[in-house]
């Protein structure tokens, strides 16, 4: 079983001190943090009260944590008697559903301090080994109403609560962090032995891991961009050499490629300057080195969930589905407008004012692009590969036109392109 989170990772108990301090002034009342088992944590009481002269004796802790279950078993804060027959209240300190604290006011008096509720007080300390005139001790006992003692309950339950849910995000964002350095850690050594048993280091930036980065962002698909991003921010680190300012640079340049081709796919201008906004955390002074992975990652997926939700409103008809499946499946052959047309049953004028229309591309556009990502596939594996087999392959007669294409799409020519996936290449 997972251990418990210690009080003093779930809050800074220095500014617990002080929200104590301001509540004790506002309600009157004492109040402390205790573990699950009821053992004092963090207190803020008069300078004679009853539970500084118990000292927090086993009787004491036995009823604390019963209180703190029996808040954790409602949901709600628990308004009980204590050891001393006194009134307290308690609210849980939850972690994933685990009491792991207890945060607790009281005690105080009901009811009139009379010489029976004297004379029981009396009776309930007498085991509590309390070394004061307990008489004078219940004088100074807080008197509350019923309804500023509930007050005070839901104050504590309702922080207690806050407290809960900002630690649990927290250790949720570090457990995504630590398992990315992890990751990326593993990448970095990798290429190390890749270096070493090639003799040679890797010096240039990967261009054409960003833009498979860039593609990935647009087709919507998680899996795939954080992947891809694992992959060009161990480059991204090993490029910069460990400078934090040549690494905020790249990530910089990454976000605003990355917009822009999520604009380009038709993302809400709006949504997309909203994430920029919250990217600018990325280039603070203030942000550390072991944060950059977890925050650059958050500003990829919330481009992905942009362009993801931008493409599920487009609802592509049955029509256009087919078509694309069929270019798929297709694609290295004689594929013309025509064909495509006969092939969904539809005209080749519907066709293409389907691709304009839901796809923002020609037709021919469409069935380019696609052969230059397969193009680029068969370049990335195969290093030994004609330029001109390789065009032929994917579709295009023309090596001349392929090469037009493919630079054009790419902004380098498919020999580059292949060469840049080749090692001790000049």
């Amino acid at each position: 079983m997972a251990e418990y989170p210690s009080l003093a990772e779930i809050f800074d108990l220095k500014e617990l001190g002080k929200l104590f301090r301001h509540f004790s002034v506002v309600t009157g009342l004492d109040v402390a943090l205790f573990d699950f088992a009821g053992r004092e944590v963090l207190t803020n009481r008069k300078g004679i009260s009853v539970c500084r002269s118990a000292k927090n004796c086993r009787k004491c802790q036995k009823h604390i944590s019963y209180g703190g279950l029996m808040s954790q078993e409602l949901g709600e804060p628990y308004i009980c008697s204590c050891g001393c027959g006194l009134i307290m209240c308690f609210s849980p300190v939850m972690f994933e559903e685990r009491l792991c604290g207890i945060i607790a006011c009281g005690p105080v008096l009901l009811w009139e301090a009379d010489e029976v509720a004297t004379a029981e007080f009396t009776e309930q300390t007498m085991d509590m080994n309390i070394h004061v005139d307990v008489e004078e001790l219940f004088r100074l006992i807080t008197s509350c109403t019923c309804v500023n003692m509930t007050s005070a309950a839901q104050i504590l339950f309702i922080m207690a609560n806050s407290f809960s849910r900002e630690h649990s995000v927290y250790l949720n964002q570090r457990a995504k962090i630590t398992m990315q350095q992890q990751r990326i850690a593993e990448l970095i050594i990798e290429r190390k032995n890749e270096d070493s048993e090639s003799g040679e280091r890797k010096k240039n930036y990967p261009r054409e891991i960003e833009k498979e980065l860039i593609e990935a962002v647009q087709s919507g698909s998680r899996e795939m961009t954080k992947r891809i991003l694992n992959v060009l921010l161990c480059e991204v680190f090993a490029f910069a050499g460990g400078n934090i300012n040549t690494i905020k640079a790249r990530l910089f340049e990454l976000v605003a490629f990355v917009s822009r081709a999520a604009i380009e796919s038709g993302a809400p201008l709006e949504n997309i300057n909203g994430i920029i906004k919250k990217s600018f955390g990325l280039f603070n002074d203030e942000t550390e080195f072991e944060d950059l992975c977890y925050l650059i990652t958050e500003v990829m997926d919330n481009f992905i969930t942009t362009v993801f939700l931008e493409n599920k409103q487009k609802q592509y008809s049955r029509h256009l589905i087919r078509a694309v499946e069929y270019i798929g499946r297709c694609y290295a052959g004689e594929i013309t407008l025509h064909s495509v047309a006969e092939a969904v049953s539809v005209s080749e004028f519907y066709l293409s004012h389907l691709f304009r229309k839901e796809m923002d591309t020609t037709f021919s556009d469409y069935v380019c692009r696609v052969r230059i990502n397969k193009a680029k596939e068969i370049l990335k594996r195969d290093s030994d590969i004609r330029i001109q087999e390789t065009g032929e392959t994917v579709g295009f007669n023309d090596p001349n036109y392929f090469a037009k294409s493919f630079k054009k799409l790419t902004g380098i020519s498919p020999r580059d392109y292949q060469a840049s996936f080749v090692e001790d290449i000049p």
